[in-house]
């Protein structure tokens, strides 16, 4: 009985949803196992009945009368969850993650409720549940919610917490160069890489107020921390994001400029409209000049859109099933050996 699926058949249901497959298609079929997955509407869908299911079974707990309801309820949708992971082979389908997820957190609330209702406290309970829900699930979003919750469960003052979100950004950018073998490991780190440098500056500069501008020509230079943290995250994640050619540091570089320039809007006196107008001329720019420039490939990195949907899928599989399964090199034909052959001499056997 598989836990889980295995980290080859975790990539063939990647790659399934990757080029808009059916897993239960060859040459899919042949590699996952029975394992059923859903895409992202089918899985949203599951994910929100999966919660109505898990919300309905506490209801009928707390009906039952017993004083530990949360905890027949939580116990009920965990074994629910691993039923149709194990038994099912339900694997990102949305409903078995909604249950587990649920579960847990009911086990983090009664255990919030027994040791003190602090705030501090119930982050940790339900940091602790998300996590292993995202662990044991390998869902991104539940690790990635555990520490954003993390974070204020830590206790300390805003500018800290906006430095301790970049510092966890920073490891997990680190962590992307190395290489794992479940696709879903490497989107936990992305999802990081994207989300805590947004959230480390919500955290840094909630310490004013995201409303009002800050008078920057008058401030202290330790003001300054706030706006310069997120300029250099972005420009150290669209480095490495070019340099390595994925997706998620360069979305983190894209965001946290809009952070930047939304904190240094007081810097001058222009009037609103003027700043959104020279701004978005100097956008149209720099990306028309990039588009200019990477219509023929640069590096591997390209502007071109791919046209021939069909034939790029066709070749993605192909890729897929050469990287994916494992094959020894064909063996070589018999090299010529000379000396002649057994009978009559020069070759007569007709071995050459």
């Amino acid at each position: 009985m598989m836990l889980q699926p295995t980290p080859s058949e975790e990539r063939w249901l990647a790659l399934a949803r990757r080029i808009r497959r059916n897993p239960r298609d060859l040459p899919f079929s042949e590699h996952i196992r029975g394992w059923r997955t859903a895409r992202l509407p089918s899985r949203c869908t599951f994910f929100i009945l999966g919660l109505i299911a898990a919300g309905m079974i506490g209801i009928i707990a707390e009906r039952l009368g017993p004083k530990g309801a949360l905890v027949i309820a939580g116990v009920v949708s965990i074994a629910v969850a691993e039923w149709l992971i194990l038994c099912r082979r339900h694997f990102w389908s949305g409903i078995e993650e909604a249950l587990g997820a649920a579960g847990l957190t009911m086990l983090a609330f009664e255990c919030w409720s027994h040791v003190g209702w602090s705030a501090s406290t119930g982050s940790r309970f339900i940091c602790v549940a998300l996590a292993i829900a995202g662990l044991r699930l390998l869902n991104p979003l539940f690790t990635t919610l555990a520490v954003l919750i993390l974070v204020p469960a830590l206790d300390v003052p805003p500018l800290a917490s906006g430095l301790v979100c970049y510092g966890i950004g920073i490891v997990a950018l680190i962590a992307t160069g190395c290489r794992f073998r479940r696709p879903s490991h490497d989107l936990m780190l992305g999802y990081l890489v994207v989300v805590m440098p947004v959230s480390g500056y919500l955290w840094s500069a909630s310490h004013g107020s995201l409303a009002v501008a800050t008078d920057y020509l008058h401030a202290t230079p330790s003001a300054w921390i706030v706006p310069l943290c997120p300029l250099l995250f972005a420009g150290v994640t669209l480095a490495v994001g070019v340099s390595r050619r994925t997706h998620a540091p360069i979305i983190a570089s894209m965001l946290c400029v809009p952070c930047t320039a939304y904190e240094l809007r007081g810097l001058t006196s222009l009037a609103l409209q003027t700043r959104l107008i020279l701004w978005g001329l100097v956008l149209l720019v720099v990306s028309t000049i990039l588009d200019r420039y990477l219509r023929e490939g640069r590096g591997g990195i390209t502007s071109r859109k791919v046209r021939d949907m069909d034939d790029s899928a066709g070749v993605l599989g192909v890729l897929g099933s050469v990287v994916l399964t494992p094959h020894s090199p064909p063996k070589a034909a018999p090299s010529f050996e000379g000396g002649g052959g057994s009978f009559g001499g020069g070759g007569a056997t007709g071995r050459y």
